[in-house]
């Protein structure tokens, strides 16, 4: 119910490839809704949530891109100081180890997307419900 699928994508770190990416998404009905491009020397990786994942994983690896899922949870967090202290003290208060984060925002209200140990997902989830915070559910992102 929580778990959002998230794509991540290696892209070569050279121009246009991103262009590459992007266009085979788009000219296939695919929307992003969330992405996050890191790069080292030779290589970029994607990780972007998008409204039909299976569908894209399909449409990506027959364009040749190496492509897998990855379970994230996203946190609604409101536009105040301190927030994101509370989402991140509640995780660390529960010995959760955050592999990233990143954030985008809809309608004035932040949605931070978490990685965290995949044998650690459901206890980082109940840390943040009992802590009072809004998860939002994977049916946000898809249609």
């Amino acid at each position: 119910m929580y778990a959002i699928k998230q794509l991540s994508v290696f892209i070569e770190n050279k121009a246009g490839e991103l262009s590459d990416f992007t266009h085979v998404l788009s000219k296939n009905d695919i929307s992003i809704k969330s992405i996050l491009l890191a790069d080292s020397t030779d290589f970029g990786l994607v990780r972007t949530i998008v409204d039909n994942p299976d569908k894209a994983k399909a449409i990506l690896e027959d364009a040749g891109f190496s492509v897998r899922f990855t379970d994230v949870f996203g946190v609604k967090i409101e536009d105040v100081i301190g927030s994101f202290d509370k989402v991140v003290t509640a995780l660390s208060k529960s010995n959760i180890n955050i592999q990233y984060t990143y954030s985008f925002y809809e309608s004035d209200t932040g949605i931070f997307i978490f990685n965290v140990e995949k044998d650690k997902f459901s206890e980082a989830v109940k840390a943040l419900v009992d802590s009072n915070l809004e998860i939002i559910s994977a049916s946000h992102f898809y249609r």
